[in-house]
């Protein structure tokens, strides 16, 4: 597709801009991540934000349920570590969300921030 400048654009499959898909590649942590990235087929740096939200907040998730889990296994075994647990996937959680904070408005304001680790694996899974 070329613009009226003359300039060849590269047309989203979503129909998107990428100021508005970007953000929504985070909107619902890895979930619209996974949407967002077998949607978007054309726009790398949509594809990019949704790889980096499966990866960044699917790490989180997968960390906030494996102390949970590990809380409630502890009721069992070792009470006193079930508040320690607890705490554990609280902090994760409240870590999460100011960092989906952050991404949401980076990406809304038509940035990208690299986030350390999930970003080697978004990479990965462009």
């Amino acid at each position: 597709m070329v613009n009226p400048s003359g300039r060849s654009v590269v047309s989203s499959t979503t129909g998107l801009s990428p100021r508005v898909a970007a953000p929504l590649a985070y909107a619902g942590w890895w979930v619209t991540g996974v949407i967002m990235w077998v949607a978007e087929r054309n726009d790398r740096t949509v594809r990019f934000h949704a790889a980096q939200a499966i990866a960044a907040f699917g790490i989180i998730a997968a960390l906030v349920m494996t102390f949970l889990g590990l809380a409630a296994a502890s009721l069992s075994f070792m009470p006193s570590a079930f508040q320690v647990f607890m705490w554990a996937a609280a902090l994760t959680w409240t870590a999460g969300i100011v960092l989906w904070l952050a991404v949401m408005w980076k990406a809304a304001n038509g940035g990208v921030w690299r986030i350390p680790l999930a970003a080697g694996l978004a990479d990965k899974l462009l």
